[in-house]
């Protein structure tokens, strides 16, 4: 028979033994996956890490990471990865899950902290060019967070950190998720967003359930120490003060919204210009009164969709009054021809043959008090004791007018006071009757 203090003494092993014995079989479990993993990444890099450990909550992290690309010298660290959720391991072996095998867990959260990379490293230089290609590409297209530029401004390496997570709630039918990421001392990105009316049964077979929006968040902050720096070297070697630079990446933000078939409102162009400046927190939030579906979207005006998501506009938390935009999106007749919309005859639509048209565009005189009539117009505008200016009258605001003008490939802004226009052209366009 034991003794007092022997049951008491057994009262403390056994828990101990089941507890070490749980933690051993998740962290075999563990380096069994993980090993798989390296194993089948093995053809593309050279992967090693130093320690694994375990949670029994549900959490396995991997610390000390290198990854060195197959034919490079140079590796990548990373201080550690985490995975916490009901069965971390699905994650970390899911590239292999085929839909309707194994429902995903309901919790994950990941985080993957200290990715440095070397910016003098041979698989960045080979994949971006030597620092003579990148001489000026960081600055002529807008501003590009390329290695080039980042040596310039004294960074060695590229130093990162992610983090996100999503929950899933069977009873209320709805999925959080959100995703951090950092490039210190440069910028971040958050986003959380929160979707309902989740089919969870679809989304367990790998099906893309038709969901809607509850409510959106996006932060984008860029430091002012950094966009300060990458202004002044933008503008190393050019005329242009980084005033005028930070105007010039402005516009070309606008140009490649445009190009995405977005058009920015005077509110939203301005704002642009203000960060561009200043720098610091872009934040859009869409809360909707109700969930709206994400489908009806594509249908729904471009002028409407921030009514309907209710979307406010902040920079450095100062609300955005003006946040009116147009956007050319997709073709929704074709669209509903896909999910199956009723399509008016085919005759109906028929166009006729278009007749031949000529036409002549040339500069007009036209009077300084009807200036606003050529918005959108190209033009060219003499001030007094100032050089001509000629490029595109984006708008009249505040008794000035604003030209688009064309830069070193680019594109540059300048405002122009009325009282000081002596003339004024426009390129006018006419038709002009053919000879028969």
């Amino acid at each position: 028979m034991l003794s007092r203090s022997g049951k008491f003494l057994l009262m403390l092993l056994v828990p101990a033994a089941v507890y070490g014995g749980l933690k051993g079989v998740l962290y075999y479990n563990a380096k069994q996956t993980v090993d798989d993993v390296v194993n089948a990444a093995s053809y593309q890099a050279d992967i090693r890490y130093t320690d694994i450990t375990t949670d029994l909550r549900g959490a396995v992290t991997v610390s000390g990471v290198t990854v060195q690309p197959l034919g490079y010298a140079d590796a990548i660290d990373i201080d550690a990865v985490r995975i916490a959720s009901d069965d971390p391991l699905f994650f970390i072996r899911s590239a292999g899950w085929r839909p309707g095998e194994d429902k995903p867990p309901e919790m994950l959260e990941f985080a993957i902290n200290g990715v440095h990379v070397p910016l003098n490293s041979d698989f960045v230089t080979s994949s971006f060019g030597s620092a003579a290609d990148e001489e000026n590409a960081a600055c002529a297209q807008g501003l590009q967070i390329e290695p080039g530029m980042l040596r310039r401004l004294g960074f060695n390496d590229l130093d990162m950190d992610f983090d996100g997570y999503y929950r899933l709630d069977s009873a209320q039918r709805t999925l959080s998720l959100g995703v951090n990421m950092e490039l210190r001392d440069i910028e971040s990105m958050h986003f959380t967003a929160t979707l309902a009316d989740v089919d969870v049964e679809t989304l367990a077979q790998g099906g893309a359930p038709q969901v809607s929006l509850g409510d959106l968040k996006v932060a984008l902050t860029v430091s002012p120490k950094f966009g300060l720096q990458a202004l002044k070297e933008c503008a190393i070697g050019t005329e242009m003060t980084v005033q005028e630079w930070s105007v010039v990446l402005a516009d070309r933000a606008v140009e490649q919204f445009e190009g995405q078939g977005l058009s920015l409102g005077y509110g939203l162009r301005r704002a642009l210009r203000d960060f561009y400046r200043d720098w610091g927190e872009f934040k859009l939030v869409a809360a909707p009164a109700k969930p709206v579906g994400l489908f009806s979207l594509i249908f729904l005006p471009p002028e409407r969709l921030a009514e309907a998501l209710s979307v406010q506009l902040s920079l450095n938390d100062q609300p955005i009054g003006d946040a009116s935009f147009t956007w050319q999106g997709p073709d929704t007749q074709a669209l509903s021809a896909l999910f199956g919309a009723e399509q008016a005859d085919a005759a109906t639509k028929a166009a006729s043959q278009p007749r031949r048209i000529l036409i002549r565009r040339d500069f007009e005189p036209v009077p300084v008090g009807d200036i606003g009539r050529y918005v959108d117009h190209k033009v060219t505008i003499k001030p007094r004791g100032q050089p001509l200016r000629e490029g595109v009258l984006k708008r009249i605001n505040d008794g000035e007018a604003e030209v688009e003008q064309s830069l070193h490939g680019g594109k540059f802004t300048v405002y122009v006071p009325l009282r000081d226009i002596e003339s004024v052209q426009a390129l006018v366009q006419r038709e002009i009757t053919p000879q028969r």
